[in-house]
């Protein structure tokens, strides 16, 4: 890919790794940092996470092959006005939140100069948070998806970006995203959350259960340690495919209840078997 200069807004993990990831797959290329907080960008320039901190000049602004906005879904569209009137016609700007259908919806309204908008999904992350924690890899091999909505060469040029950063690309629609999602990253993050808080409420968990548990219990609530607030706004932003998605769930338990309580050994057997073959199946 020729030369590009990329604006990345919000360096989290995830905004800190895609520059990471631009600088060392597309090392021709300039990243300037925005954001709110004038200290963190300096600190990010030290840490060479990005050259250069954005002086918000219509000049910078308008330089931009690309403007990355890393923040949470519900700012994502605040972001977007705030710099959209100041950008190039031909700037691709992205989104990398974990839910779509408010993103596109809330960025639609506004874009009243037609910019290519394209939203875009990393399935990468963890359960910390922070620059300090960013990696140019996290995209290697992982899925991302893409919201399939606009003109052909403005979705190639996306993928192109992602596949250079060593990512899978999938493109779908928001609705479509936000429903996989539900089941397969925000359920999840509650369910192992709920395992967390009944451990908590156990008589025993004050001493650790006197070491009587394993890696299995550790690797099934690791992701109940990721940020909480980041994680409320998710759920709520997606609260119609995540409630669907929990009773879903709710129904799956109640039945596994019933074949304990009438001892149902062969049809737990075989419930187990299913579960053991589509999990060896991902």
């Amino acid at each position: 890919m020729p030369k590009k200069v990329y604006g990345v807004h919000g360096l989290g993990i995830m905004g800190g790794s895609i520059a990471l990831a631009i600088k060392t797959y597309l090392p021709d290329s300039k990243v300037i940092g925005f954001g709110r907080g004038k200290e963190k960008l300096m600190s990010a320039k030290r840490l060479g996470i990005i050259d250069e901190v954005s002086d918000n000049s219509p000049e910078m602004l308008a330089s931009l092959d690309y403007f990355i906005i890393a923040t949470p879904a519900q700012n994502v569209a605040d972001v977007f006005a705030e710099y959209h009137n100041f950008l190039s016609d031909d700037v691709i700007i992205m989104d990398v939140a974990s839910v779509k259908r408010i993103v596109i919806k809330e960025v639609n309204k506004i874009n009243h100069r037609g910019l290519n908008f394209v939203g875009t999904h990393p399935m990468a992350g963890s359960e910390k948070s922070g620059m300090e924690f960013a990696r140019a890899d996290l995209f290697e091999k992982k899925i991302v998806a893409v919201i399939g909505e606009g003109r052909e060469d403005i979705l190639a040029a996306v993928r192109d970006f992602w596949k250079a950063m060593g990512a899978q690309i999938v493109l779908v629609s928001a609705d479509f995203h936000d429903e996989i999602v539900a089941s397969t990253s925000h359920s999840p993050h509650l369910i192992s959350s709920a395992l967390s808080r009944l451990l908590e409420k156990d008589g025993w968990s004050e001493v650790r259960f006197f070491g009587l548990y394993g890696k299995g219990i550790l690797d099934t609530t690791r992701i109940a340690q990721g940020n909480p607030e980041m994680w409320a706004d998710i759920i709520l932003v997606n609260a119609d495919n995540v409630e669907r998605s929990l009773i879903d769930f709710s129904r799956e338990i109640q039945s596994v209840i019933e074949m304990i309580r009438k001892n149902k050994r062969e049809e737990l057997i075989e419930y187990l078997r299913q579960a053991k073959e589509f999990r060896e199946s991902l």
